[in-house]
């Protein structure tokens, strides 16, 4: 491996804390990561998308997105495919080697196993994480007639730290296996990309920078100077440019909308509305029928009429713009003007008092507003302020801390993270946390950042899931057990806490915390805390052959499988 990969890839197994991972692993974690980086700029776990060990069909990492979503279990797919009404996928396999050359027998195995993979009866041994995702793959495909704009685009990436030199034997490999994955007639599109050292490298420095798109925003005008914000332009841009903005080359919808209070909604009635003005043909009416969405960006590069606008979110408009991607086959839809506000700044209450705004006048609870403006600011500061042995940091907007070196990537906690382990620990509803973002949380509305909460539950649960995933990573507890990572949040809790729940504004419930905190800052103490929630679940009769624990009779059972092992040292003497 050259110096410069192996510097990169140091810095990575730093970032991502796996050091104790054979080079050859960290590595496959190394590239895995800068491959779906670029196609999805979200946080995930390294482990959501590694298949490499045993069993895994000469594929190391195997990736399903599906409208910008990475997919991690059947109840997301579901949920997001029924709530948007149409299904954009992308299927990605990699294969990695350290070696410094690219081996033709090698790129046989892996198309071969690409193959034993699609196919209808596989013939080859695959581990537990290949069986999921095929899983996920045979259920997608079932849900076909969503597929309106296209069939899944499928991306292949054979990784190596040498240098691609367009061998032809080697070509003629590639290109033989992707005629016969053509013949499946499964995919719009089959891109094979063998990638070397330099290229690996490229694609590890893209993790560190911000979305960016290039737009003719030739129609428009200039802002007066406003306080805290650097530039304002007012416009309408057209439908061409516009798609520019919220997908990418596969017509795959980005994860822009991560600051907009609401998810998409889907088939309701507004979302109807704009669709029915674009099928009946009445493009010249959108801009003026059509309130228009409000971009926030970092930065912005105007030259003449184009403009290059970096790290941006759509915060106003995610409805009209999904509804504008499902559109785009309409004939004559290039006719469309999309109403538009782009604003730059880096003052982040400016850019929640925009959010708030620019929302207010929807369907959005004022719950939901609220926690994005306080709530959440409150949190992240409340993160801040922990000054321990291990510091987290709250990302309350997303990729908000990607291009800080001095942060690890595993200090991260994201917006649902915190709502999986506040679920788990303090709602006693680790069954509910699967499945897709925007459906979790509507789950858990009212139940959640509410104003008059204390703080430390969150701050808890979020430490409990980061030393869990550390175990994970040390090897101190076997990640066989990651299956039932939440419900152990939830024995922790129970072991800790007690079964009967303190109200979350309660002072003594605060403080109760304050002590599970210490605890879990302590490493021996904090090891022997997870294992005793791990014994709960090996001495009981819960299955243990089961894949998931997704019911709530699932969840009660490990309940019961605690009380049995400690409430009668809890209960109070008649």
């Amino acid at each position: 491996m050259d110096k410069i990969t192996k510097s990169l890839l140091d810095s990575f197994v730093e970032q991502f804390e796996i050091s104790k991972l054979s080079e050859s692993l960290q590595f496959e974690h190394f590239t895995n990561y800068s491959v779906a980086t670029k196609s999805y700029r979200n946080s995930f776990d390294l482990d959501d998308i590694h298949t490499g060990s045993g069993g895994d069909c000469a594929i190391d990492g195997l990736i399903i997105i599906v409208n910008g979503r990475l997919i991690l279990d059947d109840d997301e797919l579901t949920d997001i495919v029924t709530t948007s009404g149409f299904l954009d996928a992308d299927i990605i396999f990699i294969q990695s080697k350290t070696s410094s050359s690219f081996d033709g027998s090698q790129i046989g195995n892996f198309i071969h196993g690409i193959k034993d993979f699609l196919s209808d009866n596989p013939r080859l041994v695959q581990n537990e994480k290949i069986i999921k995702i095929k899983s996920i793959w045979e259920k997608m495909l079932s849900m076909s007639s969503y597929m309106i704009n296209r069939r899944p685009a499928c991306k292949i990436y054979y990784v190596c730290t040498g240098k691609w030199q367009n061998d032809q034997n080697l070509n003629a490999v590639i290109t033989s296996g992707v005629e016969e994955l053509e013949h499946l007639s499964l995919f719009e599109s089959i891109d094979f990309d063998p990638l070397g050292a330099s290229e690996i490298q490229r694609l590890y420095h893209e993790t560190k920078n911000k979305l960016t798109a290039t737009i003719n925003f030739q129609n428009r005008i200039t802002l007066p100077d406003i306080e805290g914000i650097s530039e304002a332009y007012l416009g309408v841009i057209p439908y061409n440019e516009y798609l520019k903005l919220i997908q990418d080359d596969q017509k795959t919808i980005h994860s822009i909308f991560d600051d907009n209070v609401r998810d998409f909604q889907g088939e309701n009635a507004v979302n109807r509305n704009i669709k029915r003005t674009l099928e009946d043909g009445k493009f010249d009416l959108f801009c003026v029928l059509n309130n228009g969405v409000t971009i926030v960006a970092s930065s912005i590069t105007p030259a003449g009429n184009r403009f290059t606008i970096r790290d941006y979110q759509i915060v106003n408009g995610c409805q009209t713009s999904h509804v504008l991607h499902d559109c785009q086959n309409i004939h004559g839809i290039e006719n469309v003007f999309i109403p538009t506000k782009i604003i730059v700044t880096a003052n982040d209450d400016i850019k929640t008092s925009i959010t708030l705004a620019t929302n207010s006048q929807t369907e959005v609870k004022a719950e939901q507003l609220e926690a994005l403006s306080s709530f959440q600011r409150k949190l992240e500061l409340y993160f801040k302020a922990e000054k321990n042995n291990i510091t987290l940091y709250y990302e309350r907007r997303s990729q908000q801390y990607n291009s800080d070196a001095g942060i690890k990537r595993t200090q991260i906690i994201s917006i649902p993270i915190q709502i999986k382990a506040f679920a788990s620990m303090f709602l006693d509803s680790p069954h509910l946390v699967s499945g897709y973002y925007g459906t979790i949380v509507n789950r858990f509305s009212g139940k959640i950042f509410s104003e008059n909460h204390m703080l430390s539950l969150y701050y808890v649960s979020a430490l409990a899931f980061y030393k869990i995933e550390q175990f994970f990573r040390s090897g101190e507890i076997d990640v066989k057990y990651k299956k039932i990572r939440f419900h152990l949040l939830m024995l922790i809790r129970l072991i800790s806490l007690g079964d009967k729940m303190e109200p979350f504004n309660s002072k003594s419930l605060d403080k109760k915390c304050e002590t599970l905190k210490n605890t879990l800052l302590k490493e021996t103490e904090s090891l022997r805390l997870f294992e005793k929630a791990v014994s709960i679940y090996e001495n009981s009769s819960i299955d243990k052959d089961k894949r998931q624990y997704k019911s709530e009779s699932d969840t009660e059972l490990f309940i019961s499988a605690y009380r049995q092992q400690y409430q009668k040292t809890e209960l109070p003497q008649k």
